[in-house]
């Protein structure tokens, strides 16, 4: 059995003392976070984007200490999100994004990356990138896939889908073609879900910091920080838990 961790939409500010939505602290609330993964020590961590709230260095500075304060260092591998387009990432993080790397195999399952960047909030996968993925997919018929990127394949029903992946069609229509792929793992919209198309489940995770409302106009939700944690099992199944922090740990 291989565990999975997914963080995402840190968004971390250059300084660690700033609040944001709901009064949230998002250095505050991945540092509590990052205290239970460590407990949990998983297999490996993924970071589906959206490190940074706003761009700076140091906020992939306090990332990378963060990290190193719980162990993690050498167990994760991120993916750019919309707020992660400045020299700073590809400085200090190029050399562990999953998009421009080989498949992460850990045990019979290999992890993929792709980047969906495209333009302010919108995403996009060029077709060089997607022809890419289909290739390392289809070298490895008989291990298990996980594919980790940014923004949501599928539409979420909110006004997150302002801010959407253009042509997400391509890249569902393309996975899910393929029964070696079991798991679609993704960020963008802080917000929880699970949903199938034929045999590949698509999970987004909760922000560590502040969660949106899937509502028709924008919205902030009072559901706590939080984490997604995958248990990919030998056969090819996987179970999947949400942890959340608690109000009274902010006290």
């Amino acid at each position: 059995m291989t565990k999975i961790v997914q963080l995402s939409d840190c968004h971390l500010f250059k300084d660690k003392n700033k609040v944001g939505y709901n009064n949230i602290n998002p250095y505050q609330s991945l540092q509590l976070l990052l205290d239970k993964v460590e407990q949990l020590n998983p297999d490996g961590v993924l970071v589906t984007g959206d490190i940074s709230g706003d761009d700076s260095e140091q906020s992939y500075q306090h990332f990378l200490t963060l990290m190193a304060q719980f162990n993690l260092s050498n167990k994760f591998k991120v993916i750019a999100g919309n707020h992660d387009q400045s020299n700073a990432f590809n400085k200090l993080l190029a050399n562990l994004d999953l998009a421009n790397s080989q498949p992460w195999q850990i045990h019979n399952w290999f992890l993929h990356g792709i980047d969906t960047r495209y333009q302010d909030t919108l995403g996009r996968v060029s077709d060089k990138d997607l022809g890419n993925l289909k290739n390392n997919l289809q070298n490895s018929p008989n291990n298990f896939h996980l594919i980790a990127c940014h923004h949501h394949p599928l539409a979420s029903g909110g006004w997150m889908d302002k801010h959407q992946w253009l042509n997400r069609d391509d890249f569902v229509n393309a996975v899910t073609t393929l029964p070696q792929v079991k798991l679609v793992v993704y960020g963008h919209i802080h917000h929880d879900s699970q949903h199938k198309i034929l045999e590949c489940d698509f999970h987004s995770s909760p922000s560590t910091c502040w969660q949106f409302a899937s509502q028709a106009d924008f919205a902030i939700s009072e559901e706590m920080p939080g984490f997604k944690l995958y248990h990919l099992h030998n056969n090819g199944s996987f179970d999947s838990t949400t942890f959340r922090l608690q109000q009274e740990q902010f006290k």
